[in-house]
């Protein structure tokens, strides 16, 4: 047991220094964190909902971009260890073909999980300067992370995994400096957790499409299941006489099938509330459930796959 979670950890490490490589990634992040910038201007332009459209902007663009970066990088990780022969190298050890597929899915959700850090930091900096909190403390405070982030990548011999506690502290500071203001901070880090969580359910869907297929296909067949799992609710109440009933009932049928992913963007209203971190719960329940099933499937296609 220790030896499997030994080499695990180990796929898990490198998989997650791979990813923070990779420069459409470093793309992805800085259009990301364009469009939260841009989010203040759009705030002005609207009638005393600055904050409102602040927010909902800010946290859906965190959520469609990390999901673009789990189908990215759950779609081709994989396929890269088999085009460059890295993965023959590799099987050949005393590893287990699900240890690999789980350390791989493992450093792709621990990307998504600094992303979301990462950029829920900055959406707290961004709502505190809409809300006019002290231009000193909003703007110095990231200044200075930056700064710190450039030292430790020209000092540290391993800057990958400070960069792990790097957007811990970036999402942390931003917390405690939208605290300052009147902006609610607790709604927003109970939306970056859903959004972390939905990341690691899509990483494992991707990984089970990319046991089998290319990474074109698997990116698509992903984004697919996305958008019909984002869709859940509505087909699971839909009633049409004009697509018949046998389209129906294939659409109430993928609605049980297919991951609800429209559980992990509840909306801004049932955010607050008593009832909450019950329904945190529940949902994080539901993600690592369908995220097992998908990595266990997953390890089943990838056990069977002939390498030549």
């Amino acid at each position: 047991m220790i030896g499997s979670l030994v080499r695990i950890y180990a796929i898990a490490l490198n998989t997650f220094r791979e990813a923070v490589r990779d420069r459409i990634l470093l793309g992805v992040v800085g259009l990301a964190s364009g469009v939260l910038l841009f989010s203040l201007a759009l705030g002005e332009l609207s009638l005393d909902q600055q904050r409102r459209v602040v927010e909902d902007v800010g946290l859906a663009s965190i959520s469609l971009f990390s999901v673009v970066v789990a189908i990215f990088l759950g779609s081709s990780l994989l396929y890269k260890e088999i085009e460059r022969k890295t993965l023959y190298v590799i099987l050949p050890r005393p590893i287990h073909r699900w240890e690999f597929l789980v350390g791989k899915h493992l450093g792709i959700a621990l990307t998504g999980f600094v992303f979301v850090m990462v950029m829920g930091g900055l959406q707290l900096f961004v709502m505190g300067l809409q809300a006019e909190g002290s231009l000193a403390l909003l703007l110095g405070v990231p200044v200075a992370l930056l700064a710190a982030l450039g030292l430790v990548v020209w000092k540290a011999k391993d800057a990958t995994t400070w960069g792990i506690a790097w957007a811990a502290l970036t999402l942390g500071a931003g917390a405690a400096c939208a605290a300052t203001t009147e902006v609610e901070v607790t709604p927003v880090i109970y939306a970056l957790v859903l959004n972390a969580a939905e990341v690691t359910l899509l990483a494992a869907v991707a990984l089970f499409f990319g046991a089998f297929s290319t990474p074109f296909l698997t990116g698509a067949f992903t984004a697919g299941v996305w958008m019909v799992g984002r869709s859940a609710d509505t087909m699971q109440t839909i009633h049409s006489r004009l697509l018949g009933d046998e389209v129906v009932a294939l659409l109430h049928g993928l609605a049980r099938v297919v991951p609800n992913f429209n559980l992990f963007v509840p909306g801004r209203h049932a955010l607050h509330g008593a009832d909450v971190p019950s329904y945190l719960l529940t949902t994080l329940g539901y993600g690592v459930g369908y995220t097992v099933l998908a990595l266990a499937f997953a390890s089943m296609a990838f056990r069977k796959r002939d390498f030549p």
